[in-house]
């Protein structure tokens, strides 16, 4: 666990990692080991244990690591989307078709 956490965990800031990373509340209560129930609790504002902070916060300094890459993946593959699209002969697709 880490030490000297400087993240202030609020409903928030709980909320807005685990959206930000995708995951429901269930994919961050599986990494935290806890249940769904205490994550619903604390999005509601309750008191996050300090046994959860430093692995909240280890969470969030992967995000941080990996951020270009969760930022621009979707540019990415929507552009790659395009690409392939523009390869396919619709005219032939549509002769297929009929």
């Amino acid at each position: 666990m880490l030490e000297n956490n400087t993240t202030e965990w609020t409903k928030e800031s709980i909320r807005s990692l685990r959206l930000r990373l995708g995951w429901s509340r269930s994919d961050l209560a599986r990494r935290l080991k806890c249940s769904i129930e205490q994550v619903e609790m604390w999005e509601d504002g309750q008191h996050l244990e300090v046994t959860f902070r430093g692995e909240l916060e280890i969470i969030l300094r992967q995000a941080e690591a990996c951020c270009d890459e969760v930022k621009y993946t979707p540019a990415c593959e929507n552009e790659l989307d395009r690409s392939a699209l523009e390869q396919v002969e619709f005219s032939r697709v549509k002769e297929d078709l009929e």
